[in-house]
Order: C-alpha cells, then sequence, then structure tokens
C-alpha cells in the first residue's frame, strides 16, 4: 500500500510540473487626450481605473496600462508584443480599449463595405494627410494579428476577451446629435478616414478564435455617462464584476437599468463576437 501511495505520489508531482501554469494578464489602453484636437474631448482615461479594479477582483496577476500620451500607436504595437512574449499555455488574457474609433479605407479588400474599423492612438488624425496617411490608426487587420500572437501562445486551452469601448461606425447623426443635447460624450465619429487607393481584391476575413464584447451595435453610437464620467459598457462591467456575476444577460440587463438611457434615446446594446460556446465570460471575468 504504502509502494502505491508513493507510485502515485510520483506520478501526481510529475504531472502538475508539466501541466501549463495558468496566469491571469491584462493590458487596459484608455484615451481622454489626443494629438489632433479636431477630435471630442472624451473621458477614456477615466476607465483605467474601474477596469483595473475590476480586474483585482477577478485575480489578474499582471496588468499593464496605456493611458493617453503612453498610448500611441506604436506605444500599443509594442505592449501587445511584450504581452504575447509573456504569455503561456493556458493563460487568460484580458485587452481593454476605451477611446475613439473610426472608421478607415479597407486597402487589401476583406470588408464587404470597403470599410475597416480602427482603433484611435494618441498620435491619430480625423482627415488624411500629411500628420496621418492611416499608418497612425490601428485597423482591425493589424489589431487581429496581434491577438493571433497571443492566441498562438496561449493555446486551446487559454481564454481571450477583447473588450472595446468605441465606436467604429459612429452611429446615425441623429443619436449623436441628441447625446451631445444632453451632455453625454459620444466615442467615435461619423467622417470617415479616407485613404487614396487603387482598385484592390477580395481577401477572405480573418476567424475571430477569442471573444470581442463591443459598447454597441454597428447601427448606434457608443455613449459616455455623464455620472461617473466614464463608457457605459466599462462601468456596466465593473459594476456587474462587483456582484460576482457576469454574463451577457447581466451586461445588458445594467446597461438598460441606466437612468441615462431610461431618460433619454441614448440606448445602447453591447455586442459579443466570437466562439462564446468554447471561451466563456464568466471564467475570464470572476
Amino acid at each position: 500500500m504504502k509502494t502505491i501511495s508513493y507510485i502515485a505520489a510520483i506520478f501526481f508531482l510529475f504531472l502538475s510540473s508539466h501541466l501549463p501554469a495558468q496566469t491571469k494578464r491584462a493590458l487596459v489602453i484608455g484615451l481622454g487626450k489626443q494629438e489632433d484636437k479636431n477630435w471630442a474631448k472624451i473621458n477614456g482615461d477615466k476607465d483605467v481605473r474601474y477596469v483595473k479594479d475590476m480586474l483585482t477582483w477577478a485575480g489578474y496577476d499582471e496588468l499593464d496600462t496605456l493611458v493617453n500620451e503612453e498610448a500611441t500607436k506604436k506605444g500599443i504595437v509594442a505592449a501587445f508584443h511584450d504581452l504575447a512574449a509573456k504569455c503561456g499555455k493556458g493563460d487568460v488574457v484580458y485587452i481593454h480599449f476605451s477611446g475613439h474609433g473610426q472608421q478607415v479605407t479597407d486597402v487589401d479588400g476583406d470588408e464587404e463595405d470597403g470599410w475597416d474599423e480602427s482603433w484611435i492612438p494618441y498620435d491619430a488624425y480625423v482627415e488624411y494627410g500629411d500628420m496621418d496617411q492611416g499608418e497612425k490608426h490601428l485597423v482591425d487587420d493589424e489589431i487581429n494579428v496581434l491577438l493571433y500572437a497571443i492566441r498562438d501562445k496561449i493555446g486551446d486551452e487559454g481564454a481571450l476577451l477583447v473588450v472595446v469601448d468605441a465606436c467604429h461606425s459612429g452611429g446615425s447623426a441623429s443619436s449623436r446629435s441628441a447625446a451631445i443635447k444632453e451632455g453625454n460624450a459620444v466615442r467615435g465619429i461619423d467622417k470617415r478616414f479616407v485613404i487614396p487607393t487603387t482598385e484592390k481584391t477580395r481577401r477572405t476575413p480573418d476567424s475571430e478564435p477569442w471573444l470581442t464584447l463591443s459598447a454597441c451595435a454597428d447601427y448606434q453610437s457608443n455613449f459616455e455617462l455623464k455620472s461617473p464620467q466614464v463608457g457605459k459598457l466599462t462601468y456596466a462591467l465593473y459594476s456587474v464584476s462587483g456582484k460576482g456575476v457576469v454574463t451577457m444577460d447581466s451586461i445588458v440587463g445594467f446597461m438598460k437599468s441606466l437612468r441615462s438611457d431610461r431618460r433619454s434615446s441614448n440606448v445602447q446594446t453591447p455586442v459579443l463576437t466570437g466562439d462564446a460556446t468554447k471561451y466563456e465570460l464568466s471564467k475570464i471575468l470572476q
């Protein structure tokens, strides 16, 4: 009996030493300032504190942030590369972007409507010109490459969630005007970033082997709360996580309960894409 117990102990010790050690890692990006003053003032930088608290509750071991001037295109890409370099099999990874979004000319032909979606780093400009010819925007094709590098490192055993508290489509002009009139800042812009380009061939869009939680549907605008001055999705995640129940139903329900939504037309519905059957929100945020 002692021999069997000894062999079992050795086996479990060997097994545990060869299992991937799961680490929770996060990158949080928040912008409330832009180099180009033509961008509307928003408060994405104020989201960072709420996200950090939420991730602390969820037991995240490593948390890096980029705020305002730190969040240039070069700075964001470097942070993604650093994160991928540190990741190992089975890790849980959370990436958060709070800031402006904009549609950009699709130069490689993977979008049916001819427009890529982009995150707006600190040094990106509203219009094409000498200061920015598109290279300072972080378009979805580039983001996918960065995310695939992380997915390859964490493997199928790992989990990856990307939260985007921004607006890529810009929403309708009428809803945007109503939001401004009611004192709500809007993340995103109706004006598209047009890059002069020749006719391009069609390319198959990339798959999405992770979860992406976006602040609103593509026909809606993304509004901030007036108090506190943070993104609605960020505040919903923070509030729901504090109660220990993180599901799409709880997030949507909380956003519907916000007084600013009940009293105005500034309604937005968060959207979850990716393989939700394989990668569960609750396992990443609790």
